[in-house]
């Protein structure tokens, strides 16, 4: 599809065709949604609603699609997925149901991209009924009829005379393998399901039942993609919807009508070959190494066939990989897990290999490969040696002689959770699962889990580190600090919550009660007509990625009825530099009148492109540079730091003084503030205002 300038609804009906109730355009860059159609009536642009793809799509498979195929339609529409298969073709089609009262009924959805394979900005998705707005022949699904290969279906019946019965109706169009129970016709699926276009199957089946059948297919995602048609004796309505909400994808009563059976099966095959490809879904097309999913299903097969082997599981996985994308561009970084699936392919030879996720490695190896320190650092060194980027770091987690009888998902959730501990370390490239991060993880999950009774409860409280004037040595501002007092008394550090709140997005929450509380501080202190001084709260990475920030918390503050200048807000260095969206929020916080610092500057990627695009007024000196400001050169490094600063319009606070010595450098080289234990550790409000008050 190649679209000069604006798409219109007109355009789009010109190539999909106007049977489509429902026509969005998602933006590939930022992943918003434009709304061209909804339910058959055309939107003018003005009506739009800022929505991101994400938040749309899930919240439509949660409330529309029929229970038993949401997992299989939040696989197949996974933004990168449909991105990376619209490199491959021009246009394709997900088939699914939705349940609508208590009708159950055909859907799909077309995706097709705006533009060529390689610089494609947008994608169109189209919505249709197929019982409603499609006539058959407008699909353009196989015709089984006109095909000389023969399908291959699975027949589970154990009655005899129904099976010679079907074999005797079916062979002529189908190639058929049989089992006579459902424990068989389950072996029989898991070795055939590549090949298979159908599973007939009687639901009175003995050993495993046809009930149990379908459950166990429906707990593995490549079973499941296989369509199952049951047959009964029951006339009951109940016997039908069991058997439907456990995957089954159509219901034949007995006494079978020969013609029936036969257009049921073409119709389910049809409807399914129309769909995304087994393969599309088992390999990533990026680098062909297996998806997580099919490494899910594999790994299950091997653990289960190979019970008496000794296996380990890693997970790789690459630092910073959005920051990559930013600065070397998504080409570049598609190079690079090209790369690194082949070094993987070539170390792990013998392994289970697997992408996971944007920037992440899943590998299953058995123990006749000496998995040991020296083989990792191989691995490391050999990465390094040639990487199309420089300078890249993989952290690894490792799960040795894994437990079998965990599932899988659980045993990659421990290699994963171990290659936490050193994503932040620059000594270590890679960790090992131990019970006592068993331990941390039943810890971590405890404080996820109390995070809304702990807010409701106000046992978050603010704590304030005083900022102090280099030259007078009085009380110029303060950094608000969040601490946590549990009821029972005990303190949790934020070292051990602040990162798990960062990763399940209640951070920004989080970020928001701060600032409210920091704002009816002020705002008791301007009623009791006493000097304000401005106290900066820090602005997680989650917020600043977040546009409706700017509101609600110019809300609060119009709320409090203080001045915006007397709140600044922090931003780390690292979310600084990481991208346009972050720019764009930055700006319009400035344009609404709040002051920006740039908060821990020198701790990791030191931009000088983020100090030329944002205003900042204050830059923060990390304290990994204060710590060694005795030794020359770095003495040196900060001084620039400072006179760069200072020709750009900002103060320079030090943070982390904690001698006199580094005090009397950072004089010398007039830094304008300071911050750190020398003076004061962060105090509780109340100790605060008096330490204010003293002070001046």
């Amino acid at each position: 599809m190649k679209v000069k300038g604006k798409m219109q609804i007109t355009d789009i009906i010109n190539i999909l065709g106007n049977e489509f109730s429902s026509i969005y355009c998602v933006n590939r860059q930022d992943q918003y949604i434009q709304i061209y159609r909804h339910q058959n009536a055309d939107l003018d642009e003005s009506m739009n609603e800022k929505q991101s793809y994400k938040t749309v799509i899930q919240k439509y498979i949660e409330t529309n699609v029929f229970e038993e195929e949401r997992k299989k339609m939040l696989v197949a529409t996974d933004f990168d997925n449909i991105c990376r298969q619209l490199q491959q073709v021009a246009q394709f089609t997900i088939h699914y149901r939705i349940k609508n009262n208590n009708d159950i009924l055909r859907y799909r959805m077309k995706c097709a991209r705006i533009g060529n394979a390689d610089t494609f900005e947008k994608i169109v998705f189209a919505f249709a009924s197929e019982d409603s707005d499609i006539r058959l022949d407008e699909l353009g699904m196989m015709n089984l009829s006109n095909t000389g290969e023969k399908r291959k279906i699975l027949i589970v019946e154990n009655d005899e005379f129904n099976l010679k019965s079907l074999i005797s109706l079916l062979a002529d169009r189908y190639e058929i393998i049989t089992a006579c129970d459902g424990k068989i016709g389950l072996r029989l699926l898991e070795e055939n399901y590549k090949d298979l276009a159908l599973v007939l199957m009687n639901i009175q089946i003995p050993v495993l039942s046809g009930f149990d059948f379908l459950r166990k297919v429906q707990e593995d995602p490549f079973l499941s993609l296989i369509p199952i048609i049951v047959m009964t004796a029951s006339d009951a309505p109940k016997t039908e919807v069991v058997c439907l909400n456990l995957g089954a994808a159509d219901y034949i009563r007995k006494p079978y009508h020969a013609e029936l059976i036969k257009k049921r099966l073409e119709n389910v095959i049809r409807l399914r070959e129309s769909s995304v490809s087994l393969r599309e879904i088992e390999k990533d097309s990026l680098t062909g190494l297996y998806t997580e999913q099919a490494f899910f299903h594999y790994s299950r097969r091997i653990m289960q066939f190979r019970s008496d082997k000794k296996m380990h599981v890693i997970i790789g996985r690459i630092k910073d990989f959005e920051l990559i994308i930013s600065i070397y561009g998504r080409k570049k970084a598609n190079e690079l897990l090209c790369y690194m699936a082949s070094i993987y392919n070539k170390k792990f030879k013998y392994g289970l290999l697997a992408k996971k996720g944007k920037a992440s490695f899943l590998c299953l190896l058995s123990d006749d490969y000496k998995l040991d320190h020296q083989r990792m650092d191989n691995v490391i060194n050999e990465f390094t040696e040639n990487a199309p980027i420089k300078g890249i770091r993989i952290k690894y987690g490792i799960y040795k002689n894994i437990d079998k009888n965990l599932p899988i998902t659980t045993i990659c959730d421990y290699a994963s959770m171990a290659a936490e501990t050193v994503m932040e370390d620059y000594n270590h490239d890679y960790a090992y699962y131990t019970d006592e991060l068993a331990q941390k993880r039943i810890y971590n999950q405890m404080i996820e889990n109390c995070f809304t009774d702990a807010l409701k409860n106000k046992e978050f409280m603010i704590y304030y580190q005083p900022k102090i004037d280099v030259i007078t040595e009085k009380v110029i501002g303060a950094e608000a600090l969040v601490r946590w007092q549990r009821t029972d008394g005990s303190m949790i550090s934020p070292e051990n919550f602040i990162p798990i709140y960062e990763k399940n997005g209640q951070i920004q929450k989080l970020d928001a009660y701060i600032f409210g509380q920091v704002c009816r501080l002020q705002k008791r202190i301007l009623d009791e007509s006493k000097k304000l001084l401005s106290v900066s709260v820090n602005l997680s990475r989650s917020s600043i990625l977040c546009e409706e920030i700017v509101e609600q918390y110019t809300k609060i503050v119009r709320e409090n009825d203080i001045p915006i200048t007397c709140v600044p807000l922090e931003i780390t260095e690292s979310a600084s530099v990481y991208g346009q969206k972050v720019v764009k929020v930055a700006e319009r916080l400035l344009q609404s009148g709040f002051k920006l610092h740039i908060d821990d500057f020198g701790s990791g990627y030191s931009s000088m492109e983020s100090l030329s695009r944002l205003p900042f007024s204050v830059l923060k000196i990390d304290k990994s540079l204060i710590d060694h400001i005795c030794e020359t050169r770095v003495e040196i490094l900060v001084n620039h730091i400072i006179k760069l600063s200072k020709d750009l319009n900002m103060r320079v606070l030090a943070e982390g003084v904690e001698t006199k010595e580094q005090l009397d450098i950072l004089r010398k080289i007039k830094c304008d503030e300071i911050q750190g234990f020398y003076y004061a550790r962060p105090m509780p409000e109340v100790e605060f205002v008096e330490y204010v008050r003293r002070k001046r």
